[in-house]
């Protein structure tokens, strides 16, 4: 869970600092472009988002089963 969390948290910041940039966010010349090049790899290298949720969903749900 900690894995999915701190994947978004850090796409969304990256986004926001990419929206308050406005059009200098996607040049190289700041960092925050490269920032959210990596935050947004993070939510898709190893698992996507949607597997992350469907595997946490699995093991909540057998473990409640008995």
């Amino acid at each position: 869970m900690a894995k999915l969390y701190s994947s978004q948290v850090a796409c969304n910041t990256a986004s926001k600092c990419v929206e308050w940039l406005g059009g200098v966010g996607f040049t190289k010349e700041y960092p925050v472009e490269k920032y959210y090049r990596d935050a947004k790899i993070g939510t898709i290298y190893e698992g996507t988002s949607n597997i992350q949720l469907n595997t946490i969903a699995k093991l909540i749900d057998a473990e409640y089963k008995h």
